[in-house]
């Protein structure tokens, strides 16, 4: 008979289960909450490089050239070839002589063939082919490597570029956001003195005007810093929906340990990819003259092969075995191959030659992309020490207004007026930051110098 539980049993059970009911959704709700992400522009750049297809497209590249490494050297070593086979003869040929009126009956091979063969063949001369192929492809390992360190410098600039357009866009919401809270403030004193008949109602108007003039302004701005978050997110591999916080870190904005533009420019010459990419190519393109004209010459082989065969009627490999042994020499000389080989050359010599004109023209595109980018920073350098200045004059003269309005001697067209200064230089000055900040980092990508550790 079965005994039922006791009531405090029972309890404990339930309790038990509703514990672990609760501890369950505790998970669920804590799993489906997304944590916030904070970002810094040096983790923005890592975070590139980590997803970017473009780029890890690119480190495929190397792999793949460090491949056609292994095949060149492939060449030079021999190729050797293991052989079998296996027949059967469901019916034997037969051949039939008479003899004295007597024919007789012989039969011709076996039911069961067996064979095997070994066969080497090693590369002696190619004309110099095979040893120049070689190095044609470790000189295209390292071009694939530069073609990588382009790639990673544009995936960081695009990365720093978005980062600093987040910060941008929220700069653009924050001036837009104190404005109209200075806005408020003014409202608030015109409501005043409009209940104490001090002011008209038109400055009521007007005032009111202004503030909600803004609100549209306000909308704009958020969702262009939603949007702004979202290409960077999307550029990052960040999930879209995922909270972000752009960390703003102390950046020096001076420029007096900026080397010369000379200095600059025969870094960028010596440093940058894209002249070790040309330097590259030029290279292979002079190597492939060799390859095309090894074809003029003649081609020299060692062979070597050993053949095992047995012959039975029952299966086994113990009855009629032979084997043999041969080795050699194989030459072979071009004597007409119908002008093929002369045009190979003759391309060749050609794409050698543009080879080097791209490398010289790569000089100039340099040269001249360092000397832009050092212009806008120059330029955007002092578009945002006057803006400073600018700064301080317009909260000043904001401060004045207020004052003056409050104490009956202003007007309100004083302080509307000053407050739209103030709110154009706050925003001119967030615009002359973010200027800056990309050409920084449009200099770093032309130099390949980390400018911020002069």
């Amino acid at each position: 008979m079965r005994r039922s539980k006791s009531p405090e049993v029972r309890e404990s059970f339930w309790r038990a289960a509703r514990r672990l009911s609760l501890l369950a959704l505790l998970i669920l709700s804590s799993s489906s909450v997304r944590s916030e992400t904070s970002l810094t522009v040096v983790e923005a750049r890592l975070r590139a490089l980590g997803f970017n297809r473009t780029y890890l497209t690119a480190q495929e590249d190397i792999t793949k050239a460090r491949a056609d490494v292994t095949k060149a050297r492939s060449g030079a070593l021999p190729t050797v070839t293991v052989n079998g086979n296996y027949s059967r003869n469901f019916s034997v040929p037969s051949s039939f002589v008479t003899i004295d009126d007597e024919t007789a009956e012989f039969k011709f091979g076996f039911k069961n063939t067996f064979g095997a063969s070994l066969s080497a063949v090693q590369s002696i001369w190619q004309g110099g082919k095979v040893f120049t192929a070689l190095s044609i492809a470790k000189d295209y390992r390292n071009y694939s490597e530069q073609v990588a360190g382009t790639v990673e410098a544009n995936v960081i600039y695009q990365a720093e570029v978005l980062f600093y357009s987040v910060m941008l866009a929220q700069a653009r919401l924050d001036v837009l956001e104190k404005s109209f809270e200075a806005n408020s403030y003014s409202l608030d004193v015109i409501e005043k003195k409009y209940a104490q008949g001090m002011v008209s109602e038109y400055e009521l108007l007007r005032a009111r005007v202004e503030q909600s003039n803004l609100r549209p302004q306000i909308l704009q701005a958020e969702s262009d810093q939603r949007l702004s978050e979202k290409r960077l997110k999307s550029f990052l591999g960040i999930d879209l929906d995922e909270p972000l916080i752009v960390v703003e870190e102390a950046g020096d904005t001076s420029l007096v340990r900026l080397p010369s533009l000379s200095a600059l420019t025969s870094a960028a010459l010596a440093q940058r990819p894209e002249m070790r990419q040309a330097d590259y190519f030029s290279e292979i393109t002079r190597k492939a003259i060799r390859v095309a004209r090894a074809d003029y010459f003649p081609s020299l082989s060692a062979v070597m092969d050993y053949s095992w065969s047995a012959q039975s009627d029952a299966i086994t490999l113990k009855e009629n075995q032979s084997r043999s042994w041969t080795a050699g020499l194989n030459l072979s000389i071009p004597i007409f191959r119908g002008g093929q080989t002369r045009g190979a050359v003759t391309q060749a010599v050609s794409d050698h030659s543009q080879a080097r004109l791209a490398r010289s023209q790569t000089v100039d595109d340099i040269k001249l992309e360092v000397e832009e980018a050092y212009d806008r920073i120059m330029q955007a350098k002092e578009a945002l020490d006057i803006q400073g200045n600018t700064i301080a004059q317009a909260e000043k003269g904001m401060e004045i207004a207020n004052l003056r309005y409050e104490s009956g001697i202003g007007t309100q067209l004083e302080v509307l007026s000053a407050e739209t200064a103030l709110r154009d230089a706050r925003r001119i000055l967030a615009e002359a930051l973010f200027s800056f900040r990309q050409a920084k980092a449009g200099l770093k990508k032309a130099t390949t110098m980390d400018l911020d550790k002069l």
